[in-house]
């Protein structure tokens, strides 16, 4: 007769159940964190979303506004004039001298120097362009900013 001698060995009741079972209990748990933390940004982003469409646009100050239009023109009248667009860079050295002369009434005391530029070079164009006295007049203008 062949016996067989099986050992039991002492193993705590349920300790090697319970480890595959913490694994995956800590995996479960981590994945459902995971998921819940992903869908709370995005409800959040959400909400961010709607708040900022429903809220009203800025309101740009009007210095801004008129010192934006006021450098355009300057910039252009300076481009038109490289091109040899003499009649063009001088409508829009008017309006930059015009721009200029705005932002110095809605802003006492700044763009005195900008202002002060722009009529010379607005004199300068207008004596090339064979207009003397307006050129003369816009000099003076230009003479009297301090």
């Amino acid at each position: 007769m062949i016996t067989s001698t099986v050992t039991h060995l002492a193993v705590p009741y349920g300790a090697s159940s319970d480890l595959p079972h913490a694994l995956v209990s800590a995996v479960v748990v981590g994945a459902l964190l995971a998921g819940v933390s992903a869908l709370s940004v995005a409800v959040r982003k959400r909400k961010v979303a709607r708040a900022e469409a429903a809220a009203p646009a800025p309101v740009e100050d009007r210095s801004q506004a008129l010192l934006r239009q006021a450098q355009w023109h300057d910039q252009s009248r300076d481009q038109l004039v490289t091109q040899g667009r003499a009649e063009e860079a001088l409508t829009h050295a008017r309006s930059a001298a015009d721009q200029w002369r705005e932002l110095t009434r809605v802003r006492p005391g700044r763009f005195q120097a900008e202002r002060q530029a722009a009529l010379r070079r607005l004199g300068e164009l207008l004596a090339a362009s064979g207009q003397p006295d307006e050129a003369a007049r816009v000099q003076h203008e230009a003479a009297g900013i301090a």
